[in-house]
């Protein structure tokens, strides 16, 4: 039989959270969510928490050596 190394990967996340000035938390989301849609939100600007691994998320990427 041969060896064969099989990629796989992992997912892994991050939360964090931007200071908003505004009206309510309905709006701060919405600002937010509009800065997301057009690509404007800067990674700098987010307070990152530490990387976690999502739960049972392997799975190979097709590449076989």
């Amino acid at each position: 039989m041969k060896t064969f190394s099989v990629c796989v990967e992992k997912t892994m996340y991050c939360t964090g959270a931007i200071k908003v000035k505004a009206k309510n938390s309905d709006e701060a989301i919405n600002w937010i969510q509009e800065v997301i849609d057009k690509g404007l939100l800067q990674s700098a600007t987010v307070k990152w928490n530490d990387p976690q691994y999502e739960d049972c998320s392997f799975k190979t990427t097709g590449d076989v050596e």
